[in-house]
Parts: C-alpha cells; sequence; structure tokens
C-alpha cells in the first residue's frame, strides 16, 4: 500500500447541497431581526421612564425653551421686540461696577470652566430649572438691569434667554452678543466660582 497522495478528480466528487447556505443565513437574519426588536422595546422602555426623557421629534433650541417657559407661564408666546445690546466696553463697566445682573446662558458645563465674575448660570438648554434655582436673585430685579451673554459669535442662546426673561416680566434686559469669546480674548478677569 502507497502512502503517496492520489490526486483527486473534481468531477469524482459529489455535488454540494446550496440550499443550506441560503437557510442559514435566513436563520441568521431573523435571530438578528428578533435581537435588534428587543434591543429597541428595551431601549424605548428605558427612555420613557427616564427622568429627563430623549424626545422622540427633534425641537429646535426655540421651541424646546418655548417648551419650558410654558411650565413657569400660563401665557401665550408674545411677539416682543428683540433685547438691546450692549458692546464690550460697557459690559466691562457694568461687571466692574456690579450695577446689573450679569446671566451667563451657556450650559453649566461651559459656565463651570469659566465665566464673567459675578454672573449667574441661566442656561438655555435648562432654563426652567435654572430659572427656579434663580428665582431669590431674580424676584427684584424686575426694573433692575440685566445683561445675558453666551459663547458670543454665532449662539443664540443669549438672545432667546433674553427673550424668555422680557416674556416673564423683566423689563430690562440686555444682550452682549460679544460673549465668553470676546470677554476672554480681551483677556479680562474670569472666574470659576458661582455667585452668591
Amino acid at each position: 500500500m502507497s502512502l503517496a497522495a492520489t490526486p483527486i478528480r473534481r468531477d469524482a466528487l459529489p455535488p454540494v447541497a446550496t440550499h443550506g447556505i441560503g437557510w442559514d443565513v435566513a436563520r441568521d437574519l431573523f435571530f438578528v431581526a428578533v435581537i435588534a426588536s428587543i434591543s429597541l422595546g428595551l431601549g424605548l422602555a428605558k427612555n420613557h421612564f427616564s427622568s429627563q426623557p430623549l424626545p422622540m421629534v427633534y425641537r429646535s433650541p426655540e421651541q424646546r425653551l418655548e417648551a419650558e417657559l410654558t411650565t413657569l407661564v400660563n401665557t401665550p408666546p408674545a411677539n416682543l421686540a428683540p433685547a438691546e445690546t450692549v458692546a464690550l466696553a460697557e459690559f466691562r463697566s457694568v461687571v466692574d461696577s456690579k450695577s446689573a445682573l450679569i446671566l451667563d446662558a451657556r450650559s453649566s458645563v461651559f459656565f463651570q470652566q469659566g465665566h464673567v465674575p459675578g454672573a449667574h448660570n441661566l442656561a438655555r438648554d435648562n432654563f426652567a430649572e435654572d430659572y427656579r434655582r434663580l428665582s431669590p436673585v431674580l424676584k427684584g430685579m424686575n426694573d433692575k438691569p440685566i445683561i445675558v451673554y453666551c459663547s458670543g459669535g454665532y449662539c443664540h442662546d443669549s438672545k432667546m434667554v433674553a427673550h424668555a426673561l422680557m416674556m416673564l416680566g423683566f423689563d430690562n434686559v440686555r444682550v452682549f452678543t460679544g460673549g465668553w469669546d470676546e470677554w476672554s480674548a480681551a483677556q479680562l478677569p474670569t472666574s470659576t466660582e458661582s455667585a452668591p
């Protein structure tokens, strides 16, 4: 008996059944679909019962702020004139003299990294909660100056917060449009401490 390999001819092999591959793929796809459906269901349930659920339909920042605002007041949104603006020199003078309430409309994460000294955080993305937290400070400010800023440039959060404050009855609200970018670029004093 010779141990040398004998070549196998292709025409001598039995035909391979190809229908088994299709059933395996179909079975695998079925299980993937079942797992995906279960995952989607669990994710939707977790979101539904979360304390801060994600919205299922996109809403613009303006729509989200308006929805938060309606939790504070029961009046429909009014068509108010836009808030007046303040340039850097005037804003710096107000900050130095502490003659107005300064509000930072950026998210709390950015506020904590640095803000204008004496500023309070009234973030656009968490307006209702921040407004309630600041209500003792804001109560005496209905007729006093309030200046709101955000990042500056293309950031419109300060304008939206100013508009919301005007809807809540604050008359003397202005916006520092240069915002944090202009303030920090001018190398003016900054703070990481919350205002008292």
